[in-house]
Parts: C-alpha cells; structure tokens; sequence
C-alpha cells in the first residue's frame, strides 16, 4: 500500500487516503468514493477524459476568473494564514474548507470561490514563501520535482495534483458547479502543476512563470489554459517553444520540441530583459567556468524576475493577500500592462494585439 497523504480542512478534519493506491488506475472511481465520505458521489471528470485523451481543442469560454483572480489564488499559496484571496471563499463540502498537502511529493493546493461562483484549485510553489517558515520539510520533495521537471521527467507530484483535481471536480459536480466553471492555476512550481493538470483534463486556466511539460503529456492543444512567461525569467523560459535560454534549455523548435508549453503563451514585461537571459546563458558548456557563470547569472535572473510580486506589477495586479518573502523581491521597472480585470479569452485578446501571444 501507498503512503499516506491527507485531504484536509484548515479546521484540524481531515481525510486519509493511501496516495499511490487511491490516484492510481480507476482513479475517477477512488474520487466518487472519497466524495462519499462527505455525503457526495457525483463525479464529473471520466478516467478517460483524465487521462489525456481528450482530442478536441478545448477553448476558453468568455466566463473564466481574471487574471488577478487567478494571480491572487496562486499567490495565496504563499501566504501561512488561511486568508482568502480577494474577492473569493474557500470552496467548502458540508462546511469544510477543501485543500490538500503530501509532505511525501510536495503537493500542496486550496480551492477558492469566486465572486462569480467559479472554483479554482490554486497549486503551491517551491517553497511556500512564508510557508517554508513553519513547513520548511516540503521543500525538500519540491526542489526534487523542480530537478524531474527540470531533466524532462514526471515527478510524482504530477499524478498527485491531477487525482486532488479529480476529487475536487467530483465535489464541485456535486454542489452544483459545472465542471467548464472549475480551473486550475499556480505559480511556479504550482504553475507547472496546473499545466500538467490542465493538459490531461482539458481544465481551463492560468500557470504564472511555468516551464514547458515534456512533449508526450501533451495529445492535444488548449485556448483556454494561459502559460505568463516574463521576459528574462529563466524559469518560464525554460522550454523547447520559447527563443531565449538556449543552451541551457531545450533546443528551440516553434510550437513543440521537447519540452513545450500546453496552451497559449503570453509574454510581457521588458524585452530587453529577454536579450539579456539569451546573453546570460549563452556560454552554457562552452567550458567549467563558463557553465559556472551561467549558473551564477541564472540565479541573479531568477531573483530579479520570477517571483509573484513581479509579475503582480507587470500586470496591474494587487497582490491580496500578501507574501512577505515571495512578493517583495524582484526587479519592477517594466512597463506596467493593465490586464488585472482581463478574463482569458481577453488576456489572449490584448496579448495578440500587443505582439505578445505565441500560439501552441
């Protein structure tokens, strides 16, 4: 039997499953019966349709949350306090605030509520910001998922984050939201989550600063998942279908390769920070010192663009609530864009118009 991990309400409740066994094959069928723990057995993601074999395209519809919707859902992962996002509730089953966190894969997630009764399952990012204060043991698991990530591979956090989707989908059936109202997001870390999760399920939503997943996750192509990628990130540029940190990364091939995105790309904030990452990282295996440097000027890239705080600036978003150690750090002297109130369809829509969509 697998190791435990545990879907719990921030009130101390809590409900055990055994990780391995429950996401495993059948896994929609495990979720209908963690939903009857609660009361609830309606499902609404097949195994089939969970299990990347969706075809169609899936297209964003005009009713998704905003982008500082979904910034802010992200962002709350990096918070200690339960505080909800502005504007948004916890998503709750019989009272229960939903979320989920395996110390084992560093898989950490809560659901929020939107004004507009839309669900987002918000995934956590390495680290936790103020969380690696009191949890600093995840962290652990989540640089191990970052080095899977990183060299190609499926860390098992994937899996888990797709099987917490699948139990929250079931729920969200359950009391009455429609599965087209319930989508995914994250930062980082959390980011990559929400878009391996989107691209085997065909959820909508945002993934901030993610990486590319590899190729053979993706069957299908999605309008209505968005990948941010800051120029000069060295994370979100990490990827096989944006120019910019080869060497480093992946080699460049438009709309695929190795390692490309699942959904539409938006890039924003100062492009002349993306011909320094190319810079920066052009040295890569020339020589030992060489590699030495690009590491050492990936690191002070990754500071100045990657976090939160950064990207909140760049779109016009105010970061509600507020991380003290992920939300303060970073360059923020590019060009404002106001996209805050934008839903997807209209993020994409101002990305196109202003040069800045790359397609899948």
């Amino acid at each position: 039997m697998g190791q435990p991990a545990v879907i719990h309400a921030h009130g101390g409740k809590h409900m055990s499953a055994y990780r391995n066994d429950f996401w495993g094959k059948g896994g929609a069928i495990r979720a209908a019966c963690v939903a009857s723990f609660v009361g609830l057995t309606t499902f609404g993601i097949s195994d089939a349709h969970a299990s990347s074999n969706h075809s169609a395209t899936q297209v964003a519809s005009a009713a998704t949350p905003t982008v500082s919707e979904f910034l802010n859902a992200s962002n709350a992962e990096y918070v200690i306090s339960n505080t909800a996002p502005v504007g948004m509730k916890p998503f709750k089953v019989l009272g229960i605030p939903i979320s989920y966190t395996n110390v084992l894969d560093g898989v950490s997630a809560k659901v929020w509520v939107t004004a507009e009764n839309q669900v987002v399952i918000a995934y956590q990012g390495t680290a936790g910001g103020d969380n690696i204060l009191v949890d600093p043991a995840i962290l652990i698991p989540q640089l191990l998922d970052d080095l899977a990530a990183a060299t190609l591979n499926n860390p098992p956090a994937y899996g888990d984050a797709l099987g917490f989707a699948k139990v929250v989908v079931g729920l969200a059936n359950a009391e009455g939201y429609a599965t087209a109202n319930v989508f995914v997001t994250g930062h980082s870390l959390g980011g990559i989550e929400a878009e391996y999760v989107a691209s085997q399920t065909g959820l909508g939503g945002i993934g901030f600063e993610s990486t590319g997943i590899p190729a053979k996750d993706i069957t299908s192509q999605a309008t209505n998942f968005v990948n941010t990628a800051e120029f000069g990130d060295p994370v979100a540029n990490f990827t096989s279908d944006i120019s910019g940190e080869q060497p480093f990364c992946p080699a460049y091939v438009p709309q695929g390769g190795t390692d490309p995105h699942y959904g539409l790309i938006i890039q924003f904030g100062a492009p002349a920070d993306q011909t320094t990452l190319t810079q920066a990282m052009s040295l890569w295996g020339v020589s030992g010192n060489d590699d030495l440097t690009t590491l050492a000027n990936w690191a002070g890239l990754f500071l100045a663009h990657h976090f939160p705080g950064v990207q909140a600036h760049d779109l016009g978003v105010t970061l509600s609530p507020y991380s003290i150690l992920a939300d303060g750090g970073g360059t923020m002297t590019a060009p404002v864009w106001n996209v805050a109130s934008l839903t997807i369809p209209q993020f994409a829509a101002a990305a196109s118009a202003n040069g800045l969509l790359v397609n899948p």
